[in-house]
């Protein structure tokens, strides 16, 4: 299950990992902050500060204080504890029992920074947030301590295990039970896998196969396998393209694939600011379909031949922009759910920027959108592009109709008995009054001053 939406009715725990003992505040500042946001980062020490040892399921506490406590919407906090989870720092549980519903948010360890750098997704995001520069110094900070001589011939000389502590050979054998109890009570968790779930459509062999005859060590490209189809999710990259980025990242002294320099090669490549469109889409048959127009065929067709980021980068190539990091985290989500193919995520993409002008995707808009077309059984380019083509006549014909004039039809004709002087002709009317005449009426006058 996957929470749409925050429910602040329902209640909350937080627990962590058993591995959560090696979590250091040093790198989470420097490492993870840059790539959470600084909303992401706060809600972390947030539930960090709500930690209680040996928490139960009655444990629970409304989610509505959490809002209270850090002065935030429902919204915010979703996508900040989405930023929280995507990272593989708080895996989050549910269940519905008969006190309502409830959910379980277990923090996770940071990443040493070592490990950090060698982790493809968050090392690479990294890189994207902070640049080049602020980047190294990071992996010059990361290992101020280790050895900086050069040209040193150390021997290990370090002592066994078995040379300084002694056990019973039959705990060895035989585990002893306490032992083996307390496994059983508390077996080893694995750390969340960031890239689980993540399919492509890249073809290793024929990468493979392209740099068959160049001077790379081959168990490079394969230790590198994960990294490579990685980028290529990202940004859409071919096998061809692929090629040249790979090679232009290899040591030439020793022929070896450097992932660092590849990761910074890809980043420079594809995070520029766009003066021109990159290239334009290779013709293919038309896509037919009943109310599309000749225009929106073509629309579909380049919708078809590019990958999410890759179109986004040339529809701001038309403005002078460039794809912002978060941008690339809002199609990533988008390609990560499955629920959208490519064509669809392309089409809301040129609606937002295209269509309505926007300078950027911004999150709520576009989940606003993805959601509204799901719920309407829209998956494909041709079914989002006739949904917005409906929604657009929707929206003319109401404002037709708020248009014109409004007829007060609920008014009646009310009838007034006319005067009896107004039947009187004109003639008779502008007649000069007689001596007599108004001698009366002086009288009548003089009378109703004495009253």
């Amino acid at each position: 299950m996957t929470a749409t939406t925050f429910d602040p009715q329902a209640g909350y725990i937080v627990t962590a990992s058993t591995a959560f003992v090696n979590f250091n505040d040093q790198t989470f500042a420097t490492f993870y902050q840059p790539i959470l946001g600084p909303f992401a980062f706060s809600l972390f020490y947030t539930f960090r500060a709500r930690l209680i040892p040996k928490p139960t399921i009655s444990n629970r506490t409304m989610q509505s204080e959490l809002l209270a406590h850090i002065n935030a919407g429902g919204q915010q906090v979703l996508e900040a504890l989405h930023r929280l989870e995507a990272a593989g720092l708080v895996q989050t549980y549910f269940q519905s029992d008969e006190v309502g519903d409830v959910y379980v948010y277990e923090l996770q360890p940071t990443l040493t920074p070592e490990k950090f750098l060698t982790d493809n997704l968050l090392s690479i995001l990294l890189l994207e947030e902070i640049g080049e520069t602020a980047f190294n110094h990071l992996i010059e900070q990361s290992r101020q301590y280790k050895l900086a001589s050069p040209n040193v011939n150390l021997t290990n000389i370090s002592h066994r295990f078995f040379e300084e502590f002694h056990i019973n050979s039959q705990s060895i054998t035989a585990t002893p039970k306490t032992i083996t109890d307390a496994r059983k009570q508390s077996p080893i968790e694995k750390r969340p896998s960031l890239t689980a779930g993540m399919k492509t459509d890249f073809n290793w062999s024929t990468l493979l196969h392209l740099l068959a005859n160049q001077p790379i060590v081959s168990s490079d490209l394969e230790n590198n396998h994960e990294l490579i189809l990685l980028e290529h999710q990202l940004y859409g990259i071919d096998e061809p393209t692929m090629k040249k980025l790979v090679l232009r990242s290899i040591d030439l002294q020793t022929n070896h694939f450097n992932p660092q320099k590849f990761k910074q090669i890809v980043a420079s490549t594809y995070n520029v600011i766009y003066t021109q469109p990159s290239k334009v889409a290779e013709e293919k048959s038309p896509v037919s379909n009943k109310g599309l127009t000749s225009k929106d065929q073509q629309l579909l067709k380049t919708a078809a031949d590019y990958s999410p980021v890759e179109f986004l980068q040339d529809l701001k190539a038309q403005t002078g922009g460039y794809v912002t990091s978060g941008e690339r985290h809002i199609l990533t989500g988008l390609v990560e759910q499955e629920k959208l193919t490519k064509e669809a995520i392309n089409i809301l993409t040129w609606y937002v920027i295209g269509d309505r002008g926007h300078s950027t995707l911004t999150a709520n808009f576009v989940d606003t959108i993805a959601n509204n077309w799901l719920q309407n059984g829209v998956s494909t380019g041709q079914q989002a592009l006739l949904q917005l083509k409906n929604f657009n006549k929707q929206s003319q014909e109401k404002k037709k109709e708020a248009k014109k004039p409004q007829r007060n039809n609920w008014r009646k004709t009310i009838k007034e008995p006319m005067p009896e002087w107004s039947k009187k002709d004109k003639s008779e009317l502008m007649k000069k009054a007689s001596s007599q005449e108004v001698a009366k009426l002086r009288e009548r006058i003089a009378n109703r001053k004495k009253k």
